[in-house]
């Protein structure tokens, strides 16, 4: 058990709330559909949802005829998608994503990262876990935030013409170099969160290298949100936010 408290203990009430039952308009518009698209049916499935938070997808998933097995790392959390849980098929547990010694191989038909799986130091070791208890043929699915807009200081706004236009850009740097990043909570405005930049062929050849074959990407255009904001921002909502992945499990010959 990871005995180490967790940011998120700082403010889990606050994070809970803002999740609820469906999650918050983001996860519902931008990352959630496609996450549930590549599960596909769960009923019947054993699935893992690792950094489950308060259990709204675990519940989900649960209601719709699957066996879970919902962890985080914060205590604090798991109280609260606990009781919120009663009554569904969800076994909930205390550990990091990257240390799932407790759980049989082969014994998961999926394996789910919500937006956690930027809060990972250690990839390889993550990855070569969730190959080990994955079923053959059994599936990851994890969202994260897209290359294009990774956290700050390390992107920003910038104003530019193109085709004669001005038009807002982000501006990416360093992108190819992996660090840990300390960024500011957004729920309690004080809690300093450490987040991973990861890139593209870090994680897809981290994930091919333990027979993690990828096989689907959704990199979903955030229209809904983009209309609440002015013309010029709206444009720039071509560029996407988040990105989710769907990597199946092969032994290979």
């Amino acid at each position: 058990m990871n005995t180490k408290k967790s940011s998120y203990d700082n403010f889990a009430k606050e994070y809970s709330e803002s999740m609820g039952d469906i999650g918050d308009e983001v996860h519902q518009t931008q990352i959630d559909p496609y996450v549930y698209k590549i599960i596909g049916d769960p009923k019947e499935k054993v699935i893992c949802d690792l950094g489950c938070g308060n259990g709204y997808m675990s519940r989900y998933l649960a209601k719709n005829n699957a066996k879970v097995f919902a962890s985080d790392i914060s205590e604090s959390l798991l109280e609260i998608a606990k009781a919120k849980s009663t009554g569904l098929d969800i076994n909930f547990a205390m550990h990091s994503a990257d240390d799932l010694s407790r759980y049989k191989s082969e014994f998961f038909d999926v394996v789910v990262m919500n937006m956690s799986i930027h809060y990972i130091d250690n990839l390889d070791n993550l990855f070569k876990g969730i190959a080990r208890v994955l079923k053959d043929g059994g599936v990851l699915v994890f969202s994260t935030n897209h290359f294009f807009r990774p956290n700050g200081p390390y992107s920003e706004w910038v104003k530019g013409m193109v085709g004669g236009e001005e038009r807002l850009f982000i501006k990416v740097t360093d992108y190819l170099t992996r660090r840990e990043n300390k960024i500011m909570s957004g729920w309690d405005k004080k809690t300093i969160l450490s987040i991973h930049n990861n890139t593209l062929n870090g994680l897809v050849n981290g994930m091919s290298k333990h027979g993690l074959l990828t096989f689907s990407v959704f990199e979903p255009e955030p229209v809904n949100s983009g209309q609440a904001y002015s013309e010029e921002l709206q444009k720039s909502h071509h560029i996407p936010t988040f990105i989710i992945f769907g990597a199946k499990k092969y032994k290979g010959d």
